[in-house]
């Protein structure tokens, strides 16, 4: 295979046999996942026939990794894991920390070293937010409120393996001639902690201010490919730079770059503009964990291979649930989460990767792990299908004598207090906020309409938003723009753009998100409006409206003359 083919014969071979694979498992109603995971197999150096680039696919997976933690990064709300601080971190470090003791223990009983055992025990402890993101996305449970507590908690998960991954060294290294292991360990939390507080600093004091300013800059051009540029700018300088200077993985850092856009007025629609490619790039990462497993490897270590998907599958979600029902909460958030995290992913090869790299890892454990994560993520979407109806049960209170104190205190109490304070006025959206829009948008409000504007001059998004009117900036022709004004709950949609190409677009994607949804729109040319996907909405005619006013002029002009040569 040519050099500099490798690239394209990785996407063309990888994406068909992923697509096929991948509508297969969705046929039966299976997670796609697992046809990823296959097709990543069958390309990898363990099966017959064409073998893709490991470290080709290993960087594109990155990419897809990057992408995908930026968009949750995007839509994570600070508020939703300080609502539920009380269940998160005790509750991930809890487990955590049972996970590395188990880990330890049993590897040790194997016959391996506490050193080893300490790997095994870190790499177990954390599962994939990829993975998480996925299956929850796919069951609709992502944007639930236990989607956010299990949100919340692999947060937490992957700030404690952070700090392992940072530590480790100074765990199963020996100890200098002037230093003692418990001096080296006290000094690498230190350094963990200033990097740490360093990064919050730089990022949320000083990067936030800058990168809204860049942004806003860029918008102001109403280039989509500037300001998709702009955008993966942001997030890859922020995750590799994170990672290069602060030694946090670059999972975590697009997942800080995304709650930096988030906070931005261009938030919305610079998670349409990644949504694609985060998509395409997120399979590839699947692939790549299919192309490591080795079957021959877990055949030469039975024991080892079982005992940490025992660990996996039974010991953490049973430890999980146990730790969620002693605080009081729903059997909806306990399933979830026990569910969630029974599987492991990217940080756990980085573990054993930098375990490898120490020389303390036994043969061929990295294979081990790499196979215990291939069945896990390939079990967990079929788990939480068949323990579906445990996840998605209502919230219940069936009297206020069964409301715990920790219960009133979580995100369940932050929702009903935003549930109550929800307006029930009629919904209207008005798309462009030109002279029209503002006189309908101004009309609306003054009706007590619940009015929400997209515009694409960031400067107007602005000043709407300081008045308290609630308002997008996007181009509301992309599909994402409009659901995130909750189009689906939307009585009317004012389209006010005069562009009849936009104003198609927008009205097929209207359509696609809300087939209810009653519309009035704007053409600029008489001709447009005998086009056929107008249908029956009615059409403001700029020329038709400018023609009726000229008629009107003319006649009182005429009235006038005539009145003066009668007189």
């Amino acid at each position: 295979m040519p050099e500099e083919l490798k690239i394209i014969w990785i996407l063309a071979i990888g994406f068909g046999i992923a697509c096929a694979f991948g509508f297969i498992a969705q046929r039966l109603k299976l997670s796609p996942i697992l046809g990823y995971l296959l097709a990543g197999y069958i390309i990898g150096p363990n099966f017959p026939g064409f073998v893709a680039d490991p470290a080709m696919s290993e960087q594109l997976a990155n990419i897809g990794v990057t992408l995908l933690m930026f968009a949750v990064g995007l839509n994570f709300n600070w508020k939703d894991l300080s609502a539920v601080k009380q269940l998160a971190l005790p509750g991930a470090m809890i487990l955590s920390a049972l996970s590395i003791t188990a880990g330890l223990l049993y590897s040790m009983y194997l016959g391996e070293s506490a050193q080893a055992g300490l790997v095994i025990g870190l790499a177990i402890c954390v599962s994939s937010t990829v993975v998480i993101v996925r299956v929850l996305a796919d069951q609709h449970l992502l944007h639930t409120r236990q989607g956010h507590i299990v949100v919340g908690w692999t947060i937490v998960e992957d700030l404690i393996s952070v700090l392992g991954l940072i530590l480790l060294p100074a765990f199963v290294l020996p100890a200098g001639l002037n230093t003692s292991p418990v001096a080296s360990v006290i000094y690498s939390i230190a350094l963990v902690l200033l990097k740490m507080a360093a990064l919050g600093f730089i990022i949320y004091f000083i990067g936030e201010k800058l990168i809204d300013k860049l942004l806003k800059c860029i918008a102001r051009t109403r280039s989509h490919e500037l300001f998709t540029l702009a955008i993966l700018s942001c997030v890859f300088l922020i995750a590799v730079g994170s990672s290069a200077i602060f030694g946090v993985s670059l999972a975590l850092g697009a997942f800080i770059a995304g709650t930096v856009v988030g906070k931005t007025d261009m938030s919305h629609q610079a998670a349409a503009n990644a949504l694609p490619m985060r998509d395409a790039f997120a399979v590839i990462f699947f692939l790549s964990v299919g192309m490591l497993f080795n079957p021959i490897a877990v055949g030469n270590n039975l024991p080892l291979f079982f005992g940490i998907l025992t660990i996996l599958l039974i010991l953490r979600p049973l430890a999980a649930f146990t730790i969620i029902k002693l605080a009081n909460y729903p059997n909806t958030v306990a399933f979830t989460v026990a569910l969630a995290i029974g599987q492991i992913g990217e940080y756990s090869f980085i573990l054993a990767e930098e375990g490898s790299q120490l020389g303390i890892l036994p043969e061929n454990a990295y294979d081990i792990l790499v196979a215990c994560a291939f069945i896990s993520i390939a079990l967990n979407p079929l788990l939480f299908q068949l323990f579906k109806p445990l996840t998605i049960k209502r919230w219940k209170q069936k009297g206020s004598q069964e409301k715990s104190p920790a219960q009133s205190q979580t995100l369940k109490a932050l929702y009903e207090e935003e549930e109550a304070l929800e307006s029930f006025m009629p919904k209207v959206v008005v798309i462009g906020y030109g002279p029209m829009g503002q006189m309908a948008a101004n009309y609306l409000l003054g009706k007590n309409y619940n009015v929400t504007v997209i515009d694409q001059n960031i400067d107007t998004i602005s000043a709407l938003k300081e008045s308290k009117i609630e308002a997008i900036f996007g181009d509301a022709s992309q599909f994402q723009i409009l659901e995130r004004a909750n189009l689906e709950k939307v009585r009317l949609l004012v389209i006010t753009t005069p562009d009849f190409q936009v104003t198609q677009s927008i009205i097929q994607a209207a359509k696609q998100t809300n087939p209810f949804v009653k519309i009035i729109a704007r053409s600029h040319f008489k001709s447009d409006l005998h086009h056929d996907r107008f249908g029956d909405i009615p059409i403001v005619c700029d020329e038709e409206a400018s023609a009726e006013k000229m008629v009107n002029l003319i006649k009182s002009q005429l009235d006038h003359l005539n009145k003066d040569a009668l007189s």
